[in-house]
């Protein structure tokens, strides 16, 4: 697909009580990107980056009730389990302990990151 705008994963951390829960998010725009592995594996380098830089130790996501595509993303391929249901809002939140073999395998991913300086200036 070249070097065109895919989309985008974000992390948050708004958890006043915890600064080691990262609420994440990704968006795959570009319609030709999607159902090619690419938020998958966007998300488990940026995962890996964030246990291993920003110390994280918990993912949590929230995700329309009726995006198939997101909860089975997050759920089946990334491991994470759903925690609660807001009818309101209809949405799932479902988290990510960062433990065990979880913390294992973004460690190992983590050690295959190449970081470098972008800015030009």
């Amino acid at each position: 697909h070249g070097m065109a705008f895919a989309g985008d994963v974000n992390l948050f951390f708004n958890d006043h009580d915890d600064h080691t829960v990262a609420e994440a998010e990704v968006m795959v725009a570009e319609a030709a990107s999607r159902r090619r592995g690419v938020a998958l594996e966007a998300l488990q380098l940026f995962m890996a980056y964030a246990v291993k830089f920003l110390r994280v130790t918990k993912f949590r996501v929230k995700i329309g009730e009726n995006n198939a595509a997101s909860l089975a993303l997050f759920g089946t391929k990334l491991g994470f389990v759903e925690v609660s249901r807001s009818t309101v809002f209809k949405e799932v939140t479902l988290e990510l302990a960062v433990e065990g073999a979880v913390r294992q395998q973004l460690q190992d991913r983590a050690e295959q990151l190449q970081l470098g300086v972008y800015d030009s200036a």
